[in-house]
């Protein structure tokens, strides 16, 4: 009998192990889990309370763009920018699949972006013009 709990909890243990490390990657964004270096760093220009600036990584650089993403200060959701010199465009977003959409104003070199998380399919965008820059990040 005593086999059989523990056989019983093992297996247990093991299945919510595995659960969490699939939460993790399908509704996450592995790009934020390497380790940051100095080319992370959010320019200045970028002015956003939301995020965790000790969480951007610079995921990407395009056309002169550079791609951040970050987790957002209350650790439920993710926030991305689109910088070019002294202009950015960025917001934030929770959930899974696609976060968050920004369109730039006129007179800007900045593309229309928008962010996604690891598992998100997205043929869909891609058939609607958007381009995928990153995993997470894609631009039309």
């Amino acid at each position: 009998m005593r086999f059989n709990q523990m056989a019983t909890a093992t297996a247990l243990i093991s299945a919510l192990a595995l659960v969490s490390a699939c939460s993790s990657a399908d509704y996450g964004i592995a790009a934020l889990d390497r380790e940051a270096t100095a080319q992370d760093r959010l320019p200045d220009v970028v002015v956003d309370e939301s995020v965790n600036i000790d969480s951007v990584r610079k995921v990407a650089e395009q056309d002169q763009v550079a791609y951040f993403i970050g987790t957002m200060n209350n650790e439920k959701g993710y926030c991305a920018y689109a910088v070019v010199d002294s202009d950015f465009i960025g917001g934030c977003g929770s959930g899974n699949g696609q976060l968050i959409t920004v369109t730039p104003g006129r007179n800007t070199d900045l593309p229309q972006m928008t962010l996604v998380t690891d598992s998100y399919d997205s043929e869909n965008l891609q058939r609607d013009n958007w381009a995928e820059v990153q995993t997470n990040i894609l631009i039309r």
